[in-house]
């Protein structure tokens, strides 16, 4: 294959692998700030003896998404089963938070 012909092939896919890499860390920065203001806020709702159950199982599930979704794309098991364990904790974490919330 001639050296045009690779470029043309590169250009005609357009995808920028500078791209996906920047793509790619903003979202271990979104996770982190979500981590953050989960942090935060818990803080704030336990002083107050308020249930922080709902942030944790947020962050769980948009984990558990993210690793879905990349097993989905790279067929590599080690996504399916943190999405699995994410998602699981996420649930149960949510199912106590509803449990508190309507008093049961």
């Amino acid at each position: 294959m001639k050296k045009d012909e690779i470029l043309a092939k590169a250009r005609a896919e357009k995808s920028d692998e500078m791209e996906n890499h920047i793509h790619d860390r903003s979202m271990i920065w979104i996770i982190l700030a979500m981590f953050v203001c989960l942090c935060v806020f818990s803080y704030g709702r336990l002083e107050r003896d308020m249930p922080v159950e709902d942030y944790v199982a947020t962050l769980n599930i948009a984990a558990a998404a993210g690793n879905i979704y990349r097993f989905i794309k790279l067929k590599d098991l080690h996504y399916l089963i943190l999405g699995i364990i994410f998602a699981a904790l996420g649930i149960f974490v949510a199912v106590i938070y509803f449990l508190k919330f309507f008093g049961a």
